[in-house]
């Protein structure tokens, strides 16, 4: 009986210890709840639009001489004014259409964000530099169709001395160098110096709605 007893006693002094060991009067860590940053709102796609092709509108260019300008349209192509990179830096693979009006292609890319509007059947993009709506292109039923201008100018003639390259959306034509303008030539006849040249490229990008 004393034996049990004592066994007893044992048992029941070694539950009390291991009870104060395994005690722990700590707060329990309660885990960090993780904040999820909110995903950007995908804009709504409402129309893609492929690429098709490419069709030239008009190539012209004009090179100065003792006699005036002479027309070297067809001994000289684009490349020999604009490289090939700024030359392909308008043609894209798609163009999308958001609820927003914006075409842009990718769309995720800020700089390609830009700022449209429709009348009728032309497209207006709005020049976030100089502020005004230029003229883009056209908009059809299944189509797109983009405007892109290319021009290069250099007057060595005597009183100015002017230049210029680059390129842009929107239309050219021979008005735009050839005018009353103090910088520009009236016309080619005043091209008198051989390093005088002038040059622009109009072509369009046509693409087509996807199915």
């Amino acid at each position: 009986m004393k034996t049990t007893l004592r066994i007893a006693l044992f048992l029941f002094s070694a539950a009390i210890f291991i009870y104060g060991c395994n005690k722990d009067n700590s707060i329990p860590e309660i885990p960090e709840k993780v904040i999820e940053k909110p995903e950007e709102p995908v804009k709504a796609i409402r129309d893609t639009f492929l690429f098709l092709r490419k069709d030239v509108i008009v190539f012209k260019a004009y090179r100065g001489s003792l006699k005036g300008g002479v027309d070297i349209s067809a001994q000289e192509g684009p490349e020999t004014f604009w490289n090939s990179t700024k030359l392909s830096s308008y043609q894209y693979d798609t163009l999308t259409v958001t609820k927003d009006s914006t075409f842009e292609r990718p769309y995720k890319y800020e700089i390609n964000d830009f700022r449209f509007e429709q009348r009728k059947d032309s497209v207006f993009r709005w020049n976030r530099y100089a502020r005004f709506w230029e003229f883009y292109g056209m908009r059809k039923k299944d189509t797109v169709e983009q405007y892109v201008r290319f021009y290069s100018f250099q007057k060595f003639t005597p009183p100015y001395f002017y230049a210029e390259n680059g390129h842009n959306s929107g239309e050219i034509s021979y008005t735009y160098y050839f005018n009353d303008n103090k910088y520009l030539f009236k016309s080619p006849e005043d091209m008198k110096n051989e390093n005088d040249e002038v040059a622009w490229y109009g072509i369009k990008y046509i693409y087509v709605k996807k199915k």
